[in-house]
């Protein structure tokens, strides 16, 4: 367990007892859902670049003024390709860098955000279940509620209801556990 943030000990109530708290994992991650986003960032990037490279060698050819012009729309594309081709491997990195954790003998604590700080708590009576998802490092997922299908079949999950990248998951899921099982 790491030292908590006065942050985090300004969060907890009185007789609240702080159990563990922790960051994610620091530095840049790849995550199963990141192959699809890259792989679909890579075919935005190529199509993208590819159009401003025509229109570039079109207006070279042509000598026309409104043609750079043009190419310039294509800019905010290339960028969107980038971001989701590498992009947000950085930005995923710097909201967990800005992410912190905690769990008390009464909740889960997760404070996040890069522009404002958002505190999340996650009281263990309102947890239907609880999901560990754990990589080869020993860090990963713990989720809080199920996933649920809409109306239309597409699955979607409660918003923001997990700690992502945790050191040791399997110590703080097991944490989690025994404090959700033992009355506050």
């Amino acid at each position: 367990m790491n030292i908590p943030t006065e942050a985090i000990r300004k969060e907890l109530a009185p007789g609240e007892r702080l159990l563990w708290s922790g960051s994610p994992v620091r530095g840049l991650r790849f995550e199963n859902a990141d192959l699809s986003k890259s792989g679909f960032g890579l075919i935005f990037f190529s199509f993208a670049a590819f159009w401003i490279h025509g229109v570039w060698s079109q207006s070279s050819a042509a000598n026309s003024a409104q043609s750079p012009l043009f190419a310039l729309f294509g800019v905010p594309f290339v960028l969107i390709g980038f971001y989701l081709l590498v992009g947000h491997f950085f930005w995923s990195a710097l909201c967990r860098k800005r992410t912190e954790y905690a769990v008390t003998n009464q909740r889960v604590i997760v404070r996040s955000g890069i522009f404002s700080t958002t505190t999340k708590s996650i009281e263990y009576r309102k947890i239907p279940t609880l999901t560990l998802t754990e990589k080869s490092d020993a860090s990963g997922t713990i989720q809080f509620g199920e996933t649920k299908a809409d109306h239309s079949g597409d699955a979607v999950s409660y918003a923001a209801s997990k700690m992502e990248a945790v050191p040791d998951v399997r110590v703080v899921h097991h944490i989690i556990r025994k404090a959700s099982a033992t009355p506050a």
